[in-house]
């Protein structure tokens, strides 16, 4: 929803500029010459041409994201970034959190072979993420204990050690408040994410656009020529 209504508010100032800059090169070159009427045509057309860059752009940024560096791209509602030892962290529309080892799925149950959902604290230390997670009971897990459960997940072998905190709570709180947590799940998240992708992104888009003025400089004509 949020791509669609950029997209109209977008398209609209595409329009208005794209009138304006006719309008300014007409004024400008009223004449009816080759070069006056390419550089009328050119300047009404620079709007589509900057947003259909904009386009590509994001897609070659997602591109890169998701298959070089390996995490969303930013504006994704699933999160999620690759550790150095190949284990994904991430969560499910911005919420139950998790972490995955390589080419696992994450299934409904919130403890799995090589998987924990609904996390709520994480940390990785000698090999082992260590944190807690809110068992929800629910149709999909009967055996839920909507109690803050306690794991460890030995990444050398994939096994998971579960223990009761007694501490009960309910799934959209724990997730809401999660961000407050200081060994919140948010913050391996953000220390491993990679800011280099974003760099290319403004190179790209900037450089492109720079181009598209640089053309239209070159297509002016020259006052002598008229």
């Amino acid at each position: 929803m949020a791509f669609l209504t950029w997209g109209f508010i977008l398209t609209i100032v595409g329009i208005v500029l794209s009138i304006s800059l006719f309008r300014f090169a007409k004024r400008s070159f009223p004449d009816s010459t080759y070069a006056a009427k390419r550089y009328r045509i050119f300047n009404a057309a620079a709007p589509f041409l900057a947003l259909g860059w904009l386009v590509a752009t994001l897609v070659l940024h997602a591109f890169i994201s998701n298959h070089l560096a390996h995490q969303s791209v930013g504006y994704s509602p699933d999160p999620y970034v690759t550790l150095p030892n190949g284990y994904v962290v991430g969560s499910l529309n911005t919420y139950s959190g998790y972490v995955h080892a390589p080419g696992v799925t994450t299934g409904i149950p919130w403890v799995g072979r090589g998987y924990v959902r609904g996390i709520i604290d994480l940390e990785f230390h000698d090999g082992q993420f260590i944190g807690t997670y809110l068992d929800s009971k629910s149709q999909f897990q009967p055996e839920g204990t909507d109690h803050v459960r306690n794991f460890v997940f030995d990444t050398r072998n994939q096994s998971i050690q579960t223990s009761d905190t007694n501490t009960a709570g309910d799934f959209i709180s724990q997730q809401n408040s999660v961000h407050q947590d200081q060994n919140s799940y948010w913050n391996l998240y953000a220390r491993n994410r990679h800011g280099w992708p974003a760099v290319a992104f403004w190179a790209v888009l900037l450089g492109g656009w720079s181009a598209l003025v640089a053309v239209v400089q070159q297509l002016k004509p020259s006052r002598g020529s008229l």
